[in-house]
């Protein structure tokens, strides 16, 4: 998938606000467990994410293990995911839709 936009400005997959994961894995509460908070986070600025050339060229696989729509065979079939910062600063899978 070349579609990944991550708002988990403190990952260090996060390069403009795109995953530039090889593969990543969403678990049954919706939750990306490949987040890997960067070692230089606490450095960063608000902006710096912002700053940061995006990276539209990973082809990243997605494991997904949620109750969803586009979950086929474990498998994310759809054209693109948004993962977003939940309520308690874990990443979170917003094109989530329940079965």
């Amino acid at each position: 998938m070349y579609d990944l936009k991550c708002g988990q400005k403190n990952c260090k997959y996060n390069h403009g606000y795109c995953c530039c994961a090889k593969d990543i894995a969403v678990s049954s509460g919706t939750f990306c467990t490949t987040y890997s908070k960067s070692e230089n986070a606490d450095n960063m600025t608000e902006a710096s994410v912002e700053f940061t050339k995006p990276d539209n060229s990973v082809d990243t696989a997605v494991c997904c293990n949620a109750p969803c729509l586009f979950n086929h065979s474990t498998r994310c079939i759809a054209n693109g995911i948004t993962v977003s910062t939940a309520d308690d600063g874990s990443a979170e899978c917003l094109t989530f839709i329940k079965k």
